[in-house]
């Protein structure tokens, strides 16, 4: 499908987990930057900085928003500064609270993203290392945490759990990079929904009205649509260039981070794309923790 598409801000370092704030911003985490930033007419400004990289951040119902700090430890692309991993939450005016480094006792290696559910508990992966498909080593984890307490959901081989959302009918989904496997939580188990194709590695993700999961696949330029019971239906290609790290929807509209290694003029050229689509996204259930 050739999707309407534009580019809204460059320049930008390392850019994944957007969120739209009530007012209609739209938040996005920098990552070598260890930045929080926010785009609000056409202007890139900045919400919090901090050690590590933030990995993605969501709205939680009390205003505030909330991020999967990786401390600093993924990839060549890393802050520079690093930290401990956490969970933070980031007032925006720029005061960032650690919330959590471990969750029923078990320390958190590299949190990766993160969703309320209907509960109002905080979901997150943990891939527990840095992307590396030749030396996977490290149990990757779920975890649920709210006001009373946190749990490990499930445990899982070396397979560098990444995005996550709720489907439609209410069951965790999250990816799986290194086999580009998108799974589901049914009884406890891991349930596999859909392989996608070669060379569409996916990243983070975002689920519609109607079911489809839209998913930013990092080395297909584009974001690969899937239908509820499994079935690759799309591909909305950005451009050649693209590393699409993750997205939201904010109404018809799909906002997409995209990672774009490499600098022009000694700028950093990571962007942040508005895409048309014609689907709708669900209504977000924040929490708080």
């Amino acid at each position: 499908m050739k999707a309407q598409t534009e580019v809204v801000a460059t320049g930008l370092e390392v850019p994944e987990g957007p969120a739209v704030l009530p007012d209609g911003r739209i938040a996005f985490v920098e990552q070598r930057r260890g930045r929080v930033s926010v785009l609000c007419d056409g202007v890139v400004d900045t919400i919090s900085e901090s050690p590590g990289s933030p990995n993605a951040v969501i709205l939680g119902s009390d205003g505030c928003l909330y991020a999967a700090q990786n401390g600093g430890v993924v990839g060549a692309w890393h802050s520079l500064t690093p930290t401990q991993p956490a969970i933070e939450r980031i007032s925006l005016d720029g005061i960032v609270e650690t919330l959590a480094t471990e969750v029923a006792g078990v320390p958190l290696k590299a949190p990766n993203d993160l969703v309320f559910g209907r509960d109002g508990r905080l979901y997150f992966t943990d891939p527990s290392e840095g992307y590396d498909p030749e030396n996977r080593s490290e149990t990757n984890r779920l975890f649920a945490v709210g006001s009373t307490g946190g749990e490990v959901l499930i445990e899982l081989e070396p397979s560098y759990t990444n995005g996550l959302a709720f489907l439609a009918d209410g069951r965790l989904c999250w990816v799986e990079s290194y086999w580009r496997t998108v799974c589901a939580l049914q009884d406890g188990r891991r349930t596999v929904l859909a392989t996608l194709p070669d060379g569409h590695i996916p990243d983070g993700l975002d689920v519609a009205e109607d079911g489809r999961l839209f998913i930013a696949t990092v080395s297909s330029h584009g974001i690969t649509v899937v239908s509820p019971t499994g079935e690759v239906l799309d591909h909305l290609y950005l451009d050649d260039r693209a590393l699409p790290t993750n997205c939201c929807f904010d109404g018809s509209v799909l906002w997409v981070t995209d990672f774009t290694v490499g600098y022009e003029n000694e700028h950093a050229i990571g962007r942040l794309w508005r895409v048309e689509t014609d689907a709708v996204g669900r209504p977000q259930t924040p929490g708080q923790i």
